[in-house]
């Protein structure tokens, strides 16, 4: 009792919650934001995907094309891409590569392919704390890079 009749709880109050906030809550906001951004760095990766196994090789690997350029310009502007660093560019790699094993016999021509696309992108956290200015994903900027591969669906589509 003798300590609430001076106010001094209310003096500690205040680091206390500084405290709190810096090292609790902070954190786990931003702990959990890394997970949203690896989701939304594999979407696009997806997207890139499913538009890229349907289009021919020219206008897949144009870097003016729907895949290199379109899908991140408009996946940026959706919930997810939000919160990617603006001024730096998604970094897209394309590549066909046949499947490891043929079907047909190893002495027969390449006839399955799989288009494999590599997305970097770089994210900011949501609530950057200055006491982890070093950290990815807490203090500083986070960039993922996700591959993945998909089926040619139309093989006539490689020299086109």
């Amino acid at each position: 009792m003798l300590r609430s009749r001076k106010g001094t709880a209310i003096s500690e109050f205040a680091p206390g919650l500084f405290l709190l906030l810096m090292f609790g809550l902070f954190p786990v906001v931003d702990a959990v934001c890394i997970g949203i951004d690896y989701g939304s760095a594999r979407y696009l990766n997806e997207l890139q995907l499913r538009e890229a196994q349907k289009l021919p090789r020219s206008k897949a690997i144009d870097m003016n094309g729907s895949v290199i350029s379109g899908i991140p310009d408009a996946w940026r502007h959706t919930l997810l891409g939000g919160l990617a660093v603006t001024d730096q560019k998604v970094v897209t790699k394309i590549d066909y590569v046949p499947v490891p094993w043929q079907p047909v016999g190893s002495n027969q021509t390449v006839n399955f392919w799989f288009v494999s696309i590599a997305t970097t992108t770089t994210f900011r956290p949501p609530l950057p704390i200055f006491l982890f200015n070093g950290v990815p994903g807490l203090g500083a900027p986070i960039t993922f890079s996700v591959v993945g591969r998909r089926p040619v669906e139309n093989n006539r589509f490689l020299n086109e």
